[in-house]
């Protein structure tokens, strides 16, 4: 077997746990995993992997075997990636990860016309209101609201978007119109955070006039579409991206308040590791994505 396979068998048990993981990681059975594992730490005369009925671990032999063996791991890859970028017709896989709303929305729609333009591409999309580790959970591509990237990330800008604060007219007939921002204090807030804290911190204001605002919640919750479910059930205010509400907006269930505080837009980015910058595949499927965009998103 290829040294360099094994070394990717010993980096996947590591990053997903488990033997049972990184089987199915790999497409190959328990059995084939553990057989080559032990192959391997015969071969060295080591112990790689510590064993616990909880969780696989690196030694430190395996500590050093891995952080050696990962850059030619990486190097292998990208000479293999772009070797298979030489074919005319588009072909690979891609892991993709973007959060729920704007993937739910515009992504998986895209996708969709993506894979069947190029049905000798593999896509996997996964939606989730959290930043994934683009590298420990082997994802080429993250669609992430900036504007920080990471130095070990390439990012591509794709859209911006407007934020506003909306309420239901019943909601404000009942406990009043906030002016201001500090007005906030005095009124119920529905905020997503990961954290699992009841308060937000929302932004308001352009340019020298920007500040930030921490508003305490009366509903908190993980998930990025709650909020709008609940300001349009007359819970509270909450500040989204106009695109999120804007059906709400024309139909009534929801307005706008605090227009004269709006914030510089949100923008979002295209992330992937720079090790994949000569990705064609990669680049073709950024390219096609922020066109897509530019051409339905609204403004």
């Amino acid at each position: 077997m290829r040294t360099d396979q094994e070394a990717a068998i010993i980096s996947a048990i590591v990053r997903h746990g488990s033997l049972s993981a990184a089987a199915r990681q790999l497409g190959l059975s328990v059995s084939v995993v553990a057989d080559r594992l032990a192959g391997l730490e015969r071969r060295l005369g080591v112990r790689l992997i510590a064993r616990t009925t909880r969780r696989q671990s690196l030694t430190e032999a395996g500590k050093l075997y891995l952080s050696e063996m990962e850059p030619i791991l990486a190097a292998i890859e990208a000479v293999e990636t772009r070797v298979r970028d030489l074919s005319s017709v588009p072909q690979g896989t891609l892991r993709i990860s973007a959060p729920l709303p704007i993937g739910r929305r515009w992504i998986a729609p895209f996708v969709a016309e993506f894979a069947a333009r190029y049905p000798d591409v593999r896509l996997q999309l996964l939606l989730e209101d959290r930043y994934v580790d683009i590298v420990g959970e082997g994802f080429d591509l993250a669609i992430r609201g900036g504007p920080a990237v990471e130095s070990e990330f390439s990012g591509r800008f794709l859209v911006s978007t407007r934020r506003v604060v909306v309420a239901s007219p019943a909601y404000l007939a009942q406990h009043g119109t906030p002016m201001r921002p500090e007005d906030l204090s005095a009124h119920a807030c529905l905020v997503f955070n990961g954290g699992g804290h009841f308060h937000a911190d929302w932004r308001f204001g352009r340019g020298e006039a920007a500040r930030i605002v921490r508003v305490s919640a009366r509903l908190a919750t993980s998930s990025s579409e709650l909020p709008v479910v609940w300001a349009a059930a007359g819970m509270g205010l909450t500040q989204k991206s106009l695109w999120e509400v804007q059906d709400h907006l024309e139909d009534g269930r929801l307005v706008t308040v605090l227009d004269a505080f709006e914030p510089d837009p949100a923008s979002f980015y295209a992330i992937h590791p720079v090790s994949r910058s000569q990705s064609r595949l990669l680049s073709l499927f950024v390219g096609e994505l922020s066109d897509y965009l530019r051409q339905r998103f609204p403004a």
